[in-house]
């Protein structure tokens, strides 16, 4: 098991704790640009007051990564991109 996906299994936690899974989530399953790139959205990994922290797989070669949204304020949406 990769690093990534360790981290990524002890933030998942063993079951959802109430409310919905973090896989409802209405960019789960979208395609996104960023420069070059096609990712992927696979699921969220957190949410916090100001952001949404998800997992993305690169569609061309399909490395994992954990990729930042700021929540939308004034329709501008920031994003910040980990590789691992």
């Amino acid at each position: 098991m990769s690093l990534f996906q360790s981290a990524l299994d002890f933030l998942a936690g063993p079951g959802s704790s109430g409310g919905a899974s973090r896989d409802q989530n209405d960019f789960v399953g979208q395609v996104v640009e960023l420069g070059d790139m096609k990712l992927r959205i696979k699921r969220v990994i957190a949410e916090g007051g100001f952001a949404f922290v998800y997992e993305a797989q690169d569609m061309s070669g399909g490395k994992d990564y954990a990729l930042k949204v700021r929540r939308v304020i004034f329709r501008t949406e920031y994003f910040k991109l980990i590789c691992f």
